[in-house]
C-alpha cells in the first residue's frame, strides 16, 4: 500500500514539476551523484519534482494556516501580509533544502558504516577467499551479516547484478564500485577486479589490504582518543567550572541587588541555569557527532 501511494506521488510529481528538472539539468546534476551513492533507487528528474510538489503542497498548506489563524487573532493588515509571505517562503525553502540534503546525508551515513566496518569485513573476506570459495560465493556470504552495515548491503547490488540482471561477477563487482560513496571500498573493490583480471593471488591481496584497513582504524581511534580528551578539558572548563564561578559571583551579588542587562540577578541565574547551559551543552554534543571520526 505505501509503495503503491509513494509511485502515485513519484508519477504525480513527473507529471506537474517534471519541468522544473528539464529546465535546470545542469544545476541539479552534482544532486544526481549523491543520490546514486545514497543508494536511493530513485531518478533525480523523480526526486527533484517530487521535492518541488512536496515544497507546493507545503506552500498552499502554510497560505491556509496562517490565513486561518489571521482570522482568529486581530492583525493590522500590513504586519499579516508580512507574516503570510514570510511564513510561506519560510517553510517552502525548508523543504526543498530538506530534500536537497537528505541524499547527501544519507551518502554520508553510508560512508561512515562503510568505513567502519571496512577493516572487519576485509578480514572476513580474505578468511572466506583463503577457503577457496568463489568470490561471487564471498559476496553472498558477506551479504548475510547485517553486522557489516551497509557494506552487507552493497554485496547484496553484487549478488542482485549477477542473479538477477546476469552479470557477471566482474561487472558486478564494477557497477557498485562506480556507486559506493567510500574511497576506501572502492579502491578494495576495484582491486579485486584488477587482482582476478591479472590472474594475482587474491588471498594475498585481501590480507594486506585487511592489514592495512586494521592498521588505519586503530590509528583513526588513537588520535580521536586523544583529542577527545582535549575536548573534555575544554568541557570542563569551558561548561563546567566557568559556569559554577559565575553562578557563585551571581549569588554574591544577589545578596548586594541590582540589575545586569535589564534582568535581576535570580533572573539571570535561571536563565544561565535553564537555557544558556542547555544550549551551549547540546551545541557541544553536536560538535562532538560531527566530528567524530569513522572510527
Amino acid at each position: 500500500m505505501g509503495n503503491a501511494l509513494l509511485s502515485g506521488y513519484k508519477r504525480l510529481s513527473v507529471l506537474f514539476f517534471g519541468w522544473v528538472y528539464d529546465r535546470n539539468r545542469k544545476t541539479f546534476e552534482p544532486l544526481a551523484d549523491h543520490i546514486r551513492n545514497a543508494n536511493m533507487e530513485i531518478l533525480v528528474k523523480a526526486w527533484i519534482s517530487m521535492s518541488s510538489m512536496t515544497a507546493f503542497i507545503v506552500f498552499i498548506a502554510t497560505l491556509a494556516a496562517v490565513w486561518a489563524f489571521g482570522m482568529m487573532v486581530s492583525i493590522e493588515p500590513l504586519y499579516f501580509v508580512v507574516l503570510i509571505i514570510s511564513m510561506s517562503v519560510l517553510t517552502t525553502s525548508a523543504t526543498l533544502l530538506l530534500f536537497y540534503i537528505y541524499p547527501i546525508q544519507k551518502e554520508d551515513s553510508r560512508r561512515k558504516s562503510i568505513d567502519n566496518n571496512l577493516p572487519f569485513a576485509t578480514i572476513h573476506m580474505a578468511a572466506v577467499a583463503s577457503a577457496g570459495i568463489p568470490i561471487d560465493f564471498m559476496f553472498a556470504l558477506i551479504s548475510n551479516f547485517k553486522e557489516y552495515g551497509e557494506i552487507s548491503t552493497d554485496a547484496k547490488l553484487i549478488m542482485r547484478n549477477i542473479k538477477t540482471f546476469g552479470m557477471n561477477y566482474i561487472d558486478a563487482i564494477k557497477d557498485v564500485e562506480e556507486k559506493t560513496p567510500s574511497s576506501d571500498f572502492k579502491s578494495l573493490l576495484g582491486g579485486i577486479v584488477s587482482t582476478v583480471q591479472s590472474g594475482g593471488d587474491l588471498v594475498t591481496y585481501l590480507n594486506s589490504m585487511a592489514e592495512k584497513a586494521l592498521f588505519d582504524y586503530k590509528i583513526k581511534r588513537e588520535k580521536f582518543v586523544k583529542t577527545l580528551s582535549t575536548y573534555a578539558d575544554i568541557y570542563t572548563v569551558l561548561l563546567v567550572a566557568a559556569p559554577l564561578m559565575m553562578i557563585s559571583l551571581l549569588a554574591t551579588m544577589s545578596i548586594i541587588g541590582g540589575e545586569i542587562m535589564g534582568l535581576g540577578i535570580s533572573e539571570l541565574m535561571s536563565l544561565i541555569t535553564w537555557v544558556v547551559l542547555p544550549i551551549l551543552n547540546t551545541v557541544f554534543i553536536l560538535f562532538i557527532h560531527i566530528t567524530y571520526p569513522n572510527v
